[in-house]
């Protein structure tokens, strides 16, 4: 009975290689692998007399050679350059060739139609039977890219089918344990062993072993506590910042929801902001210039006039004496020195142009003016004085603050 197995083995240096190239690269990469192929043939013979035979086919990848860019050794529907093939190949013998390779990101472990094709036409180019297809697809295990997972499977034609075969990774690891370790030999020495006696106590501890590896290992022990109690800290840290980040997206929620609240109604109610009357600034209008109501208007014309009929007509009940009595004080003073001053000088001024006779008894009653009030001549009559002084009233009101 024959069985027949077949297995690909690749060293981890290589594979390695493999992967370096392949993510150091911006997009995919593509080359030829060289080895070597070896059939083996077992028997085993039992107690039964029948012959267990056993075919091994090894297949082992020893070197990559990659390609400068994609498709450079066929075209896009497949089709082989020989030239191309020995361009790329250039100082190797195409015998060492066992195969292609393809590295593709974040795709199936599957062939493709087009590398089926590849395939089938380098086996005929090359004139190997056997020729293997190694096909390597990284993709991101996390989110954030910081650790990534590669799949790696050989591939070999049978027929119109493919058949993924077993990769062996040859690693040191996988040596046995006994290739590592060797046994000195004793050293019967007199001598040898009377110098190490004598620095024995520098070395080493009572129990054997030595007094450097204890004190590394103390060390050590200090080291980790230490990164313990740090972590702890650091643990701690997080959890705080994590708790005020949660807290700040929490309120920031909340304003953005009162925004939007608060927008919502204003739309669904649209409130008028009237404006605010100045009540105390109307009641002072009102009380030193009660005969001009046009300085208590909040409204003007397209010319800059104020509006008649936008006064302020309404009674406030605002007593101003008691808020502003400076300004009701000050404005009776200076309202008196004024009048006074102005009919002084309007009786001089309607005297001059009466008569001489009337002159000279001006004259006397001016003098006699500034220690008594205004008195009036006998062709004007009282009505016409107090109208001339209201008049003059009206033209100097002005406030002073």
């Amino acid at each position: 009975m024959a069985e027949l197995n077949t297995s690909v083995c690749i060293s981890g240096f290589v594979l390695g290689s493999l992967m370096f190239q392949h993510f150091n690269n911006d997009s995919d990469v593509e080359g030829f692998i060289l080895g070597e192929c070896k059939a083996e043939e077992r028997s085993n013979i039992t107690d039964s007399q029948i012959d267990n035979i056993q075919f091994e086919h090894l297949i082992n990848i020893e070197k990559h050679i990659s390609c400068h860019r994609l498709r450079s050794f066929y075209n896009n529907t497949g089709e082989v350059n020989q030239d191309d093939i020995q361009r790329i190949l250039s100082s190797c013998k195409e015998e060492r060739v066992i195969g292609w390779y393809r590295q593709r990101r974040n795709t199936e472990q599957r062939m493709t139609f087009r590398e089926q094709l590849v395939h089938q036409n380098l086996k005929r180019a090359l004139s190997n039977h056997e020729l293997v297809f190694l096909l390597l697809t990284p993709t991101e295990a996390t989110p954030s890219g910081s650790t990534h997972r590669l799949e790696y499977s050989v591939y070999r034609s049978h027929g119109s089918q493919y058949h993924n075969l077993p990769v062996l990774v040859s690693n040191l690891g996988m040596l046995e344990q006994q290739d590592y370790w060797h046994s000195s030999v004793p050293c019967s020495s007199l001598s040898y062993s009377q110098a190490v006696k004598k620095h024995r106590s520098k070395f080493f501890c009572l129990d054997g072993s030595l007094s450097e590896v204890n004190e590394v290992n103390n060390m050590n022990d200090t080291l980790q506590a230490e990164l313990q109690a740090a972590c702890a800290e650091v643990e701690k840290s997080e959890r705080s910042v994590e708790k005020l980040l949660a807290d700040i997206s929490a309120l920031r929620k909340a304003v953005t929801e009162k925004k939007w609240k608060h927008a919502s109604e204003k739309d669904q109610h649209p409130a008028s902001n009237p404006l605010q009357e100045n009540v105390m600034l109307c009641e002072a209008m009102r009380t030193l210039f009660p005969e001009s109501p046009l300085m208590r208007t909040q409204t003007l014309t397209f010319r800059g006039a104020p509006a008649a009929e936008f006064c302020c007509g309404a009674d406030h009940g605002f007593d101003i004496s008691a808020s502003l009595p400076l300004i009701l004080t000050h404005w009776d003073a200076h309202a008196r020195k004024w009048t006074g001053r102005k009919a002084r000088t309007w009786g001089k001024r309607r005297l001059t142009d009466t008569s001489q006779p009337t002159k000279r008894k001006r004259r006397g009653v001016a003098d006699t003016d500034s220690e008594g009030p205004l008195t009036v001549s006998g062709s004007e009559t009282e009505d016409e004085l107090l109208a001339s002084q209201h008049e003059n009233r009206e033209v100097s009101n002005s406030p002073v603050f």
